[in-house]
């Protein structure tokens, strides 16, 4: 069977034809190949068209994440070098903002790895989603840092912020005005409906939308953690964004329904309507219902807008840390956390 799906196999020829017991290239076959009654003449073998050649086999596509964890976890040190390469340098760099220079970060980056690399072979760890579970680690593995002797290695703003992040779990929500700003930020997003509905999601969906929100990388230049190409790497990012906005409607629906019963009674209608395909009555009632109702009103904007919210909310509720730079990013979400909150 052929790469394309046909069958290469051919009859053995009839030796007293003077067949061949191989399979032949076509129109180089002796007399034994014509149709009966065929008289071979001059320039009766059709010649071969110049420069045919038979088509490349069908490129192998690199072994996927998910692949390269359930070879780690079954004792395969070349897949952990695989993910090593694939996500090294994305990992030094933000040890980087939580270091004081880059020996420090490389010293992080190798612990990190070493204790993905244990929790996997114990059973745990990530199955899709290594980039984000890599970087999460950075964050905790450094705030360990700041309880050891190791805490001199870290910039002083970091060590501020594992502290009070610590204190996050003690605290109302109307005292996080004492922790600083990117604290406060990682609080508001850990509890909005985006991020509840973006970690309902299939941690592949997750980390498909993790690269192409998040980190802003193209299909093409991720396709390869996914074991597929670009186009297949679109479309599953393109379900994935599709999920995410079903799963934020279903946490809005879940909120509603033990809030309001007017609410509830639209709630389910709301993904349809961001999509314009409510029929013509229903929507006329729900409109009027949008008209009176502020919470549903902004519902059914963020519906429409959940997956642009990905870049601001889901880094800052899952890794929390974004050094100096990242303060602007972190105070304008604070600003905007009491809408979102609300919602």
């Amino acid at each position: 069977m052929s790469v394309d799906g046909r069958d290469e196999s051919l009859d053995d020829g009839d030796p007293e034809a003077g067949g061949l017991t191989s399979p032949q290239v076509p129109s180089q076959g002796g007399p034994s190949g014509l149709p009966p009654g065929f008289e071979p003449g001059e320039g009766s073998v059709p010649p071969q068209r110049e420069g045919s050649v038979l088509p490349p086999p069908p490129r192998e596509m690199p072994a996927a994440d998910a692949s390269l964890i359930e070879r780690m976890r079954a004792g395969d040190d070349t897949a952990y070098e695989e993910l090593y390469r694939r996500h090294a340098d994305a990992v030094r760099r933000y040890a980087r903002t939580c270091c004081r220079d880059g020996h420090t970060a490389d010293d992080l980056t190798a612990e990190v790895f070493a204790r993905m690399l244990q929790a996997v072979r114990g059973g745990s760890g990530p199955e899709h989603a290594v980039r984000a579970y890599l970087l999460t680690s950075v964050r905790r593995v450094a705030a360990n840092w700041t309880k050891s002797a190791k805490r001199e290695q870290l910039v002083d703003d970091f060590a501020v912020f594992a502290a009070q992040s610590a204190r996050v779990s003690e605290v109302s929500d109307d005292d996080t005005i004492d922790l600083g700003a990117d604290v406060r930020a990682m609080h508001v997003a850990e509890q909005s409906m985006a991020m509840q509905a973006f970690r309902s999601l299939p941690e592949r969906w997750q980390a498909v939308l993790w690269h192409t929100e998040v980190e802003d990388e193209s299909p093409s230049e991720v396709a390869t953690l996914f074991g597929l190409d670009a186009n297949g790497t679109r479309v599953l990012a393109s379900r994935a964004r599709e999920g995410l906005k079903q799963a934020y409607l279903q946490a809005h629906v879940s909120a509603t329904l033990t809030d309001d019963e007017e609410c509830a009674r639209y709630a389910d209608q709301l993904g349809t309507y961001a999509r314009r395909r409510l029929r013509t009555r229903a929507e006329r009632g729900l409109r009027k219902h949008l008209e009176e109702c502020a919470k549903c009103r902004l519902a059914a904007l963020q519906i429409e807008e959940v997956a642009s919210g990905i870049p601001a909310v889901v880094p800052i509720a899952v890794i929390g840390w974004f050094g100096a730079a990242g303060y602007a990013k972190a105070i304008a979400l604070i600003a905007g956390g009491a809408g979102a909150g609300a919602a």
